[in-house]
């Protein structure tokens, strides 16, 4: 189990480098919607979707995969991006859904199931197994690309447009606990709806009952149109809450660029914000919700020194009319390392204008600066960091963080960016500290790791297993 409750936080968000935004704008996406809510409804049958979208749906089975916090900030108690890992599981391995969107092999799936599996095995609907080659993954939308040596195989109906509008009936469709072609149905809650540590990604919001195995598989529409990629849930206890699948546009354009170059290219200016909501408006003398409002500038970075500050609000990029959040995040992401953006900021009620330049966002995720890896750490299943008081740019306190989780540490809760402060009741500050405190222990033996996520400070029992061999 998770031995930290889960918390909703204030969305922090990094702009430009926290990942690609759906194209569409507002305006057009609530005329869509609007006229969509004129016509009839109907009822959810989803009969000739499923059989449609079955023979393209498969399971994907990973060993040794890595735990991994995507997007969340430092500091923050956020919930962790996935659906929560069966508990009767072996530890190490992961069972997650995927789907075909070609007939040479190209498979779909959710990064988070697949990230530094040493192992991977990709059923088809026909019970053929196929050992697949990792294209690539993304781990800010949580989009993964597998290719199988298979042809001819039936594929995914992609669909295309603005996306499902809120109300809509949908369905998804995977292998929750092992449980093959499963479908569950619901409506779309909000899109596009921005999630606590989700970077700043849109994601569709539905209240479809997501389950584990079901990450990585397809939400489709009546039609049976695929419009999104299953990829989290919110929930204060077991499978229930709210489900969030990444939309289908981006899914493909960001699984596009992976097939062309293994990683997705980004630019960023060395800033983090969040949408600016028609409750902060008026504190920063503005009627309108929109633009990106400035929590924290790098410093040396492209934003510093073209003097943006924290508590400025970006109201447009080179030219354009006010911009939504999504929207100011796909130009600066979409914009090519070494060129300038012409941006319109909202600085003590008045208009500023300001000329940033970008660079490229080379990590997917936060790495520590000094990472080790010692015999003791792999016995507990971690991959330990240790950040001095010079690595953290005053944004972290020094001490021992989890860069990685699996196995028992994993099944007991701990993850990317936890701070391990004690074992056994002895404070460690190091990873020497560490070392010296799991010298007392033997192989077998439940280790009590005091370990701190944000706000919270909880003991974590952890099986300490013997040595692979």
């Amino acid at each position: 189990m998770d031995w930290f409750k889960h918390a909703f936080v204030a969305v922090v968000l990094g702009i430009g480098a926290v990942g690609l935004a759906a194209a569409d704008t507002a305006r057009p996406r609530e005329s869509t919607c609007a006229q969509r809510a004129e016509a009839p409804g109907r009822a959810g049958d989803f009969v000739s979707a499923v059989a449609r979208e079955s023979l393209a749906v498969v399971r994907v089975l990973a060993s040794g995969t890595e735990e991994w916090n995507v997007g969340a900030a430092p500091s923050e108690d956020v919930p962790s991006r996935g659906i929560p890992a069966q508990w009767t599981s072996p530890p190490d391995r992961s069972l997650a859904s995927g789907f075909v969107i070609d007939q040479e092999g190209y498979i779909l799936t959710a990064a988070h199931a697949v990230a530094g599996a040493q192992d991977m095995t990709v059923v088809l609907p026909d019970e053929r197994r196929f050992r697949p080659v990792l294209v690539g993954l993304d781990r800010r939308t949580d989009i993964a690309v597998l290719k199988i040596a298979a042809s001819r195989l039936p594929a995914a109906l992609i669909g295309s447009g603005s996306g499902p509008c809120a109300g809509e009936w949908v369905a998804a469709m995977g292998a929750p606990f092992g449980f093959e072609n499963s479908v569950a149905a619901g409506v779309v809650s909000a899109n596009p709806r921005f999630v606590p540590g989700g970077a700043g990604v849109p994601f569709i919001q539905t209240d479809v009952a997501l389950s584990p195995g079901s990450s990585g598989g397809p939400l489709f529409n009546l039609r049976g149109e695929v419009v999104g990629v299953n990829s989290m849930i919110y929930s204060t206890g077991g499978y229930g809450g709210a489900s969030f699948s990444l939309p289908i546009d981006l899914a493909m354009r960001v699984a596009a660029e992976l097939r062309s170059t293994g990683r997705v290219h980004r630019g960023q200016i060395g800033a983090a914000s969040q949408a600016l909501t028609p409750e902060l408006a008026p504190a920063f003398g503005l009627d309108r919700a929109l633009g990106a409002l400035v929590i924290r500038v790098e410093p040396q970075g492209g934003a510093a020194y073209a003097g943006l500050r924290g508590g400025d609000v970006i109201l447009a990029i080179d030219g354009a009319a006010w911009m939504s959040y999504p929207d100011i995040q796909e130009r600066v992401a979409a914009a090519r390392p070494g060129t300038e953006l012409a941006l319109a900021i909202w600085r003590n009620k008045a208009l500023v204008q300001l000329k940033v330049r970008v660079a490229e966002a080379v990590e997917d995720l936060p790495r520590p600066a000094a990472v080790t890896q010692s015999d003791n750490d792999a016995r507990l299943g971690l991959a330990l960091a240790e950040r001095g008081t010079g690595q953290s740019l005053g944004m972290l306190p020094a001490g021992i963080y989890v860069r990685s989780a699996s196995g028992f540490a994993r099944l007991a809760g701990l993850r990317f960016d936890d701070m391990i402060v004690g074992v056994n009741g002895t404070a460690v500050a190091s990873l020497k500290d560490f070392d010296s405190a799991l010298q007392a222990t033997q192989d077998d033996d439940v280790v009590a790791l005091l370990v701190r996520r944000g706000k919270l400070t909880n003991f974590v029992p952890v099986l300490r297993r013997p040595p692979r061999t």
